[in-house]
């Protein structure tokens, strides 16, 4: 690799790198603070808001991506390809397994949502665990859901390219390390920095972000993860009426 095309690739790290571990939990915990308020007050348009949140996610994940084309990066490299257990050199039984895991929870997902959707009991026990913190933000008129449909996919699409499938390709391009013991935990660490402002109902993300990472690793595929974080973010707009 040239010494341009290296510069290009680590200038793009180290602005995404502090946009996780910088930007994002300042905003996040800013504007966390001043939606509550405003929400509560009937002062700010939920919907609005949602479509401001898609262009805000949109316009770094497109960046970082035609920089990686520019800088002649082959998509499949950043996890648009098929599932295969021959991208990391899986073994095919951990391979399957990691699949059967992804099918069985989009399974329990669809299933979730449809409960939610139709049975207002069940409905009402899921809405009751809401952090008050939290339940401000999730949509309650036809609008919204409509609107956080799109946003489940934008925060689908845009945080798995970044968080999963840029950074594992950028820490083993510029620094050597292929390792899943040092590309996981990596990216774990920087999704739950970006979802800090939710205080100690973070470790749900958390969580989420290590299991979605493990899965990539073990699947090589960007579309396996892309699905299931928009499945995970539809369960949430269905909670409230």
């Amino acid at each position: 690799m040239s010494q341009l095309l290296y510069s290009i690739h680590l200038g793009v790290f180290l602005l995404v790198v502090t946009l996780m571990a910088v930007i994002y939990p300042l905003t996040g915990y800013r504007q966390n603070k001043n939606q509550e308020k405003y929400f509560k007050g009937n002062r700010y348009n939920k919907t609005s808001w949602y479509r401001k949140s898609m262009v805000w996610s949109w316009i770094p994940t497109l960046l970082v991506l035609a920089a990686m084309l520019f800088a002649g990066t082959d998509p499949s490299d950043l996890g648009f390809r098929m599932p295969s257990a021959q991208i990391n050199e899986i073994k095919p039984v951990l391979f399957y397994i990691s699949v059967s895991a992804a099918a069985l929870y989009t399974l329990y997902m669809l299933f979730s949502i449809i409960s939610i959707r139709f049975s207002k009991k069940i409905r009402e026990h899921h809405a009751s665990q809401i952090p008050p913190g939290l339940k401000h933000i999730l949509p309650v008129t036809k609008q919204e859901k409509k609107t956080w449909i799109l946003l489940s996919f934008t925060a689908g699409f845009t945080e798995e390219f970044l968080y999963r499938g840029y950074l594992f390709f950028a820490i083993a391009l510029i620094f050597g390390f292929s390792h899943p013991a040092i590309l996981i935990p990596a990216s774990t660490l920087l999704f739950a920095a970006g979802h800090i402002y939710q205080g100690k109902e973070a470790i749900k993300p958390t969580f989420a972000g290590l299991l979605l990472a493990l899965l990539f690793y073990f699947t090589g595929s960007l579309y396996i993860v892309i699905f299931l974080h928009f499945l995970q973010d539809m369960i949430a707009g269905e909670l409230l009426e």
